[in-house]
């Protein structure tokens, strides 16, 4: 049997020696993922979408060889890629020969937030969708809340969103014109969560083989209401035996719904507590920033990831 082909795939240019340069501080935590895959004998390879010519080969990659990267020029087939490109460009919707982490379907539900809460809405904000921006104001007094969220249904890291009173979304100018939106309940979350933190909070549930294995809490920057790392929010690491009873109950449900609809997808909840206690999602991602090198769970995470692949090849 030939050796396997694994291969982590980005949109960055295909340049240099050096396609991790992106990662900053999280860089030993890729490199140890990629050392975990090569000690389960496989060539380890760093790809981009922009060398991808179909089927399941890249005319151009980075082979990880000795703890470094290799730029080799001419075409790689791969048994299996984990994507990381972020976004619906990646990979193509009807290749059939091209194995994916995550698969495209699923990758289609977590970039749309509206299929998100069709899917998902028992569990969500009441939500209601606004398309352009112009039809906020006719729908804004459906939302029972004082205040809304209005975001992209396709936004990513917190952009491009609203968070305040219902009267203020009529002064919301967004920074792209054209965007497709969303509209919210507002989940108070400011009675924090117990035994993990006291004020307003987005928990963040990450699961893989169809099992919680790392967890944390990100908190706003004062005076914001976005706990998004890109939006100032700070995190902290979460022992998942604190988390409440209720949102454990949700994450086994969609957990095992999911594993089976979508091929057993890594994925993340982010959840609010609300002042009555009760658990809203209010997201789903298939993007999942790593763990800091020192966070207790980081090896639980990356042995996780590997176990993910190898049920995959």
């Amino acid at each position: 049997m030939s050796m396997i082909r694994f291969g982590m795939c980005f949109s960055r240019s295909f340049e240099g020696v050096a396609p991790l340069s992106h990662i900053g501080k999280k860089l030993p935590v890729y490199l140890r993922l990629l050392e975990l895959c090569q000690a389960e004998g496989w060539k380890v390879y760093i790809l981009t979408r922009k060398t991808y010519k179909g089927g399941n080969g890249f005319d151009g990659a980075w082979l990880f060889k000795n703890g470094k990267f290799v730029r080799v020029e001419e075409t790689v087939r791969l048994d299996l890629v984990f994507d990381w490109v972020g976004n619906l460009l990646f990979p193509p919707k009807n290749e059939k020969s091209l194995k994916v982490v995550n698969i495209r379907k699923f990758k289609e539900l977590t970039c749309n937030k509206w299929e998100t809460y069709l899917k998902l809405s028992s569990y969500m904000p009441k939500t209601y969708w606004v398309g352009n921006l112009k039809n906020a104001a006719k729908l804004v007094s459906k939302i029972t809340t004082d205040n809304v969220v209005l975001k992209p249904y396709d936004g990513l890291r917190g952009k491009g969103i609203f968070i305040g009173l219902k009267e203020d979304l009529k002064n919301f100018s967004p920074e792209k014109e054209g965007k497709k939106y969303i509209l919210q309940e507002f989940i108070d979350t400011s009675n924090g969560v117990p035994n993990i933190t006291s004020g307003r909070h987005d928990l963040r549930i990450v699961v893989v083989n169809g099992k919680a294995v790392w967890c944390h809490v990100r908190v706003p920057a004062e005076g914001s209401l976005l706990a998004n790392a890109a939006q100032g929010g700070s995190l902290t690491e979460v022992d998942y035996s604190k988390v409440p009873e209720s949102v454990k109950k949700i994450v086994k449900i969609i957990s095992k719904i999911f594993y089976k609809e979508y091929d057993n997808p890594i994925f993340s909840l982010d959840f609010g507590i609300d002042k009555d206690g009760n658990p809203k999602i209010f997201e789903i991602n298939d993007q999942i920033g790593f763990p800091k090198w020192e966070m207790k769970n980081r090896d639980n995470f990356l042995n996780a990831l590997v176990q993910n692949f190898s049920s995959k090849i």
